[in-house]
């Protein structure tokens, strides 16, 4: 994951409430039907996903 103030050719763009997010075809097909929260403790946090896209330290489908 990465911030970009800008999509790249071929990246879909989600506006929901009030935050943009690009997603590349690859990222697209890892988040369907994934959540994405956001805690001031803890920052984004990703549950549901079909695949990890990240080696994250902690068991689960959460990747923060």
């Amino acid at each position: 994951m990465g911030v970009a103030l800008n999509p790249e050719d071929g990246d879909l763009t989600i506006n929901k409430d009030g935050l943009k997010i690009f997603l590349d075809k690859e990222a697209n097909i890892m988040l369907m039907n994934a959540t994405l929260d956001f805690s001031e403790e803890q920052g984004f946090a990703i549950s549901g996903m079909n695949q990890s896209p990240c080696a994250c330290p902690t068991s689960g489908d959460s990747c923060q």
